[in-house]
C-alpha cells in the first residue's frame, strides 16, 4: 500500500478502535478487581502494526484511542491509566512482532500482560500503596487471556482481509 493508502487505512482503524472503545464501555464491570476490561480497541492497534508493518502508525492509533476514549467515556482519571497500559503495551508488541515465530494472538498475548503491568505500576504510584502490586499475577493472567482472545480476533480479520485484498489485485506488505 502507498503512503496515502496507509493514512487512510490508519484513519479507519482508529476510528474502529475508538468504536470499540464505546462498545466496552457499554459492557458492564462484572470482575470485584478495577481494571479489567477486554481491550477490544487493541485489536484495531495490532491490527495496524501486522497490516501496516507500522510501529508509528500503530502508536498514532493507541494515542488516538485512549486520549479520545478517555475523553468521551473513563474522564481524565482513566487517562494515565489507559495511557502506561497503552504505551507499554505497544512497545512490547512491537518487540514481539519482531519474533518471526509469533503469530497476532502471541503477539496480543505479550501486549494483554504488559497493558495490566503498566496500569498496577501506576494504581501503586498514584495510590502509595504497595499492595496493589498483589494483584499483578491475576491481572496479567487477566490481560494474557484477553489478549490471545483479540489475538485470534486479529488472527482471523486478517486472514479475511488478506484474500479479499488478493482477490481484488491489491497489494499490501
Amino acid at each position: 500500500m502507498g503512503r496515502s493508502n496507509n493514512t487512510a487505512v490508519a484513519a479507519l482503524l482508529a476510528a474502529f478502535a475508538i468504536l470499540l472503545g464505546y462498545v466496552e464501555f457499554l459492557i458492564p464491570v462484572v470482575p470485584p478487581i478495577a481494571g479489567i476490561k477486554l481491550g477490544l480497541g487493541n485489536i484495531a492497534v495490532l491490527a495496524a502494526m501486522l497490516l501496516l508493518k507500522s510501529d508509528a502508525l500503530a502508536g498514532g492509533i493507541m494515542l488516538t484511542k485512549v486520549t479520545l476514549t478517555a475523553l468521551l467515556f473513563s474522564g481524565i482519571g482513566g487517562f494515565a491509566y489507559s495511557l502506561a497500559g497503552g504505551v507499554f503495551s505497544l512497545t512490547v508488541m512491537a518487540a514481539a512482532r519482531r519474533c518471526q515465530k509469533l503469530s497476532a494472538a502471541g503477539i496480543s498475548c505479550a501486549g494483554g500482560a504488559a497493558h495490566m503491568a503498566a496500569q498496577v505500576m501506576v494504581a501503586a504510584c498514584v495510590t502509595s500503596a504497595t499492595q496493589v502490586l498483589m494483584l499483578l499475577p491475576v491481572l496479567a493472567a487477566v490481560g494474557t487471556l484477553t489478549g490471545f482472545l483479540n489475538g485470534m480476533v486479529v488472527n482471523l480479520a486478517l486472514r479475511g482481509l488478506r484474500q479479499y485484498v488478493a482477490a481484488e489485485g491489491v497489494k499490501v506488505k
